[in-house]
């Protein structure tokens, strides 16, 4: 395994750690899940690629899908908050990553985001 992709695998298993943390059991979203169907986007998210890849926009589309009710979307929204910092993203890539993928939400992604006031 490369240095790069070591790397990658490692940040992807710190993040399901720290995610798995910040979110309660009894959420309808598990950190796990959301960090799987995103991790595609990682290089589009960290600045390495100028569009998110179709695997990752399926993956967000995927976890839109599942994020059907206001728990589930305050779940994944605090597993993304979580998340954020330890995979270095772009917060401009962050922000465009919805709609690039042609999904919409209806609040702006900010390292700073409420997530109890998601609807």
């Amino acid at each position: 395994m490369s240095p790069a992709a070591m790397k990658t695998s490692s940040g992807i298993a710190v993040l399901l750690v720290v995610a798995m943390l910040a979110v309660q059991a009894a959420a309808d979203i598990s950190c796990p899940d959301v960090l799987n169907d995103l991790s595609p986007c990682l290089p589009f998210l960290q600045g390495n690629a100028p569009l998110p890849s179709d695997q990752c926009c399926g993956g967000v589309r995927a976890l839109y899908a599942a994020a059907d009710t206001r728990p589930g979307r305050q779940a994944t929204c605090r597993c993304l908050k979580a998340a954020y910092l330890q995979v270095h993203a772009q917060l401009p890539a962050a922000q465009a990553l919805p709609g690039d993928c042609g999904v919409p939400i209806s609040y702006k992604i900010t390292p700073d985001i409420d997530c109890d006031e998601i609807e």
